[in-house]
């Protein structure tokens, strides 16, 4: 992440604490999706340049109709805001980032302990999974060898 980037860190946080947050279920964040989001953004110079912008365009709104910076606005006031962007492409970006590091494998640098997978009551049961074939003492009838 550049310098110019680095303010707007605390948006990225907040917009990805929106789209999924936390209920009687840990949110994006708690489950450490913020890692894979900013992994992939330092990988992807064109759509981090697009999803910054667009922060810098959520915090000056929030500063035009708030006079506070987007983190700081109430979860209702940023949900109004982040409506008004939802269509746009950046804000598509990051939401698609933001359910690929909650959901996806843990080893990925998201979804912490794979809890998001315990909340949806997946398991996983492909023989190569994220820490190689599944031992033959582990595996139950029906399982793939």
């Amino acid at each position: 992440m550049d310098d110019t980037a680095k303010p707007a860190t605390a948006t990225l946080l907040a917009v990805i604490d929106r789209i999924i947050p936390a209920d009687q279920d840990p949110g994006a964040l708690d489950l450490g999706t913020d890692h894979y989001v900013m992994a992939q953004l330092s990988s992807q110079a064109g759509l981090a340049a697009s999803v910054w912008a667009g922060l810098a365009q959520l915090d000056d709104l929030a500063d035009t109709r708030f006079n506070a910076v987007f983190a700081k606005l109430t979860a209702e006031q940023q949900d109004a805001l982040i409506a008004l962007h939802q269509q746009a492409d950046w804000f598509a970006a990051l939401a698609e980032l933001t359910a690929e590091g909650f959901y996806a494998d843990p080893a990925n640098s998201g979804n912490r302990d794979a809890l998001s997978w315990r909340m949806i009551g997946y398991q996983h049961r492909l023989p190569e999974g994220p820490n190689g074939p599944m031992p033959k003492a582990d595996m139950e009838p029906g399982d793939a060898p």
